[in-house]
């Protein structure tokens, strides 16, 4: 086991003999033990493909949306994610699809770039036919439209790309007509908000969509005039009661998905089952 810690580790985890799966390295012939049961049989077995990159639009200063394109149907639920890599034994790096499965083989990544990023830096200068390594699809925080409840989804920084395939697959799913969507973005600024057009499309297939978009950090904008200060704060003070009559959604950075987390659990007593989320560094 690395003695340093991941983002997503702490010493407590350590004291109490947490680690995580990916960093561990058998030493000798070992036994493992899991338990699972039917709500993680995938419903499309992860495979490993090519796929060409045929568009990239630029959705702010440091985000993108990549189109890729396979020779056979898309096939995943709404909410999944899945392995990119630029070389079929280069590293690979997690990203969420922001559309929902096609037959036409299209498959849609909304990500962020960092700054001298090993993965992402490179993926950005690469000229449109360049092929691309996908494995999955992966994750259990997909859509779940057969549930009736009204929706709560909670974005942050590439987390976008996630809940827009959320929000597509529940619309799409004609099970929306009478229930409410809420959508939620939190930014540092108002320019690393992507546009919501994506969202504001779904109106006509639910029956009440409302967005929010929340900066964090808007000293510099004396322009900005609507919310401010953390997304899961302004989720807190928009809703009064009602809390248990919603599905939550969340993805973005594991700083605002943990904390939206601590509210929804352990102040407002969301049972853990009706919460769907990912972490993305």
């Amino acid at each position: 086991m690395p003695t340093d810690l991941a983002p997503a580790e702490t010493e407590r985890d350590r004291a109490r003999g947490r680690y995580l799966a990916c960093r561990v390295s058998a030493r000798s012939a070992c036994t493992i033990k899991i338990r699972t049961d039917a709500t993680y049989v995938p419903c499309h077995a992860p495979r490993r493909f090519e796929a060409q990159l045929a568009e990239k639009t630029t959705l702010t200063s440091d985000m993108s949306e990549f189109v890729l394109v396979s020779e056979t149907p898309a096939a995943f639920l709404a909410g999944q994610y899945a392995l990119l890599s630029l070389a079929a034994d280069g590293p690979k790096r997690v990203y969420s699809m922001a559309n929902v499965p096609n037959d036409r083989g299209e498959w849609r990544f909304i990500v962020k770039r960092v700054p001298g990023g090993a993965f992402s830096d490179p993926l950005f200068r690469l000229p449109i036919g360049t092929n691309i390594h996908i494995d999955g699809p992966y994750g259990t925080a997909f859509a779940r439209p057969e549930i009736d409840r009204d929706v709560v989804c909670i974005a942050g920084g590439a987390g976008f790309s996630q809940m827009l395939s959320v929000a597509r697959g529940l619309a799409g799913s004609g099970r929306m007509q009478s229930r409410t969507l809420r959508f939620y973005y939190g930014g540092r600024r108002s320019i690393d908000v992507p546009s919501l057009q994506q969202i504001s499309d779904l109106a006509s297939q639910v029956g009440d969509l409302r967005q929010t978009v929340v900066v964090s950090d808007p000293d510099d904008e004396p322009r900005w005039n609507g919310p401010t200060g953390f997304v899961h704060d302004v989720l807190g003070r928009d809703f009064t009661d009602g809390w248990a009559d919603h599905e939550y959604y969340l993805s973005g950075p594991p700083p605002m998905v943990d904390a939206t987390l601590r509210m929804l659990v352990m102040e407002k007593q969301i049972p853990h089952e009706r919460i769907h989320f990912d972490r993305f560094f």
